[in-house]
Order: C-alpha cells, then structure tokens, then sequence
C-alpha cells in the first residue's frame, strides 16, 4: 500500500493524519507513505521529527473575495497543482489523503484528475473553504460533527468518523508519562492545569494568562503548564514571577497525550484535534475560540462541547484573568470538573482512526 498525506498549517491539520499512518502501520507493516506540504507551515518540522519523507509544494491560502490578492492566491494554487501532478506521476500512490490547510488543494486536485483515490477529513464542525471545494472531487468525505454533513451535500460518499486523535491519544506508554513527569514538575499530589493555545500560540490569551500567574501563589495545591507557543516564549518567560514554584513555562511539548492523560483541567483553543483528544482523555476544558480562524468555526466546534457540558466556553471578548481564575476554581473546587469529566467522555471517538482507516481502504477497493 503506498499512501500520500497531505494538509498543514497547523498542528491540528497534520497529526490527524500521522495517527492514521500509525494504524494503517499496523495493518500494513510494508506500506510506503509520502507527505505533502509546504515550506511555511508546521508540518516539516513535525513530519520530519515523525520521521516520514516530505516534499514541499506551492500553495497558498484561498480567498473568497476577488482582488488581486485573490488571483496571486490562484496562481500560486495553479503553481502548486502542477508540482503535486508530478509528484503523484512519480510516487504513483493508492490513496491520497488530505487533512486540511491550503496544501490540500492542489495534491487532492492533482490526484482527481490522475484518477486516484482521494479521502478528504475534516476536522472541524464548519469546514473551510479548502475542504468544500476538495470534497467534489473526493473520493469520500469524512467528518467529526454529524451536523457538518450539510456542507458536503454532494459528497460521493460522507462518513462521521471523529478525530483520529481520539483513538492514538488513549495508549500512552509509563515510559512517556514518567518523561513528562520529569519534564514538567508534574508529582500527582497537585491538580495539575494545562494551558496551551495551539501550535502558534496566541498573544491575547497569553496576556490574559500572564496576569492571572501571580495567583498561583495563593494555590500551592495546583500546578499549571503553560505553553506559551514558540513565538511568545521569550517575552513571556522574561515577564513572568520568578518566585512561582508551581508554574511550569515552555515554549511547545512534542507528546501532549502525555501531559493530557495526568490533566486535572485544560485551558486551550477549540480545535478539532485538540477537542478529540480531551474528550478521548476525559480531560474537563476551558475553550477560549480563536475568533481569527475561517468563518469562526473554533467557536462553532466549542458550542457543540459546551452545549453536551463537555466544556466550558469563553470567548476571547469576554475573557479576563478574574473570569479564567473563577472558572478554573469552579472546575477544580466543586463536583462540576467531574461531571464535565463525564460529559466529555460520552462525546469521545475513540475508534475514529479504525472507521478512517476502513473508509480510506473503501476508496480503494472501489478503484480497483
């Protein structure tokens, strides 16, 4: 089997499709795998730690207003398409999967006209514009909200699968937590906060959060981990109190499973990958919705987790460090982190990779 992956920008678009990769490793020990992405996002840094091979193409992010913005957009796509046909000529591929992220665009394009299968996953509850025009020429279309289906009406064939982060987050050896353990300052005996606002960070929730640090000293009994994001973890770090020995600041962790999986309590972004491993983790969360992203679907993902009380939501306008503080003490104070607790785990996927990997094998059967 030789599988093509490919989406990027962030890292809720790419270790979706490495957990595939590892199922399908397991049911196909000789597979051969290839990534496409671009040079800008962060998937040749993960991919390459993952140790895949990668090739990069031109791609660039798709506008929904004519101007000439727009049409540079199109020509750098086009640029891209013709890299990704050649790419696919020479590699020959069973099965193109796109995850998400401008870079889909071209490869799943590229395969459609080659004839080769294509699989598109989308993560959130309102897709972008990149997966809506991939999946009329997909193969078949996967989802994690059910109610996402009506942006797909003339999908070839449409699956809810979840999040296949779900399903990988679940199995984390004693050797990975004993790491992170070290690595955190992380003993059990404090209720351990996670704070992480995706793979880029984000600068408003950071200041909020840097306002809220000397709190921690009233509550020797918690222990947060706050990952600031690459770009911000200098001047975070500098600004912080120094005294505060129950803060841990770092810049990204590389195997969140395993700080999740000892979590007491998150507070993040509502990204799909992100939301899939919470509730496969059972871990009680505070969403704070990027109000940047496409159409404003972190805040549509967040409402569907908040509406089953699998979450709680705070957008960005109503955050301040006094609100975050209130909420983190209702959910580590009072039965309301167990219920949520309980929420969360109703709404996990955990055999989403399993049903993505059947549905990837399906476009393929049906090829041949």
């Amino acid at each position: 089997m030789r599988l093509i992956l490919t989406g990027g920008g962030t890292g809720g678009h790419i270790y979706p499709g490495l957990t595939l990769w590892n199922y399908v490793q397991q049911h196909h020990p000789s597979a051969e795998i290839l990534y496409i992405g671009t040079e800008r996002g962060l998937e040749g840094d993960i991919v390459s730690r993952a140790g895949l091979p990668f090739k990069t193409i031109r791609a660039a992010g798709l506008k929904r207003q004519l101007s000439w913005q727009a049409l540079r957009t199109a020509v750098e796509t086009y640029r891209g398409y013709w890299q990704a046909k050649r790419l696919l000529r020479q590699w020959r591929p069973d099965v193109v999967v796109g995850t998400g992220g401008y870079v889909t665009l071209p490869v799943v394009y590229a395969a459609a006209a080659l004839g080769i299968p294509t699989v598109i996953w989308e993560a959130n509850a309102r897709p972008g514009l990149t997966n809506q025009l991939c999946a009329k020429k997909a193969s078949a279309v996967a989802i994690c909200f059910p109610d996402s289906a009506k942006w797909f009406s003339g999908a070839k064939t449409l699956r809810m699968t979840g999040n296949p982060r779900a399903s990988e987050v679940l199995v984390v050896e004693p050797s990975r937590i004993t790491d992170a353990e070290r690595n955190f300052h992380i003993d059990g005996k404090r209720r351990l906060i996670v704070f992480f606002a995706g793979s880029r960070g984000a600068e408003t929730v950071n200041e909020v959060l840097l306002r809220m640090l000397p709190k921690f000293s009233q509550r020797p009994d918690w222990h947060l981990v706050y990952v600031t994001g690459e770009a911000h973890y200098e001047r975070i770090y500098n600004l912080a109190p120094k005294e505060l020995v129950n803060v841990e600041i770092v810049p990204f962790i590389y195997d969140m499973p395993a700080v999740l999986k000892q979590a007491d309590v998150a507070v993040t972004r509502a990204g799909g990958a992100t939301m899939a491993e919470l509730c496969a983790l059972g871990v009680p969360s505070i969403l704070i919705p990027s109000p940047f992203v496409t159409a404003n679907h972190q805040e549509e993902n967040a409402r569907r987790m908040a509406d089953q009380g699998a979450a709680c939501m705070l957008r960005e306008k109503e955050l301040t460090s006094e609100r975050l503080w209130h909420e983190l003490s209702v959910l580590l104070d009072t039965e309301a982190g167990l219920l949520m607790r309980e929420k969360a785990f109703q709404a996990a996927t955990p055999n989403a990779a399993a049903d993505l990997y059947a549905l990837v094998m399906e476009a393929i059967q049906q090829k041949n």
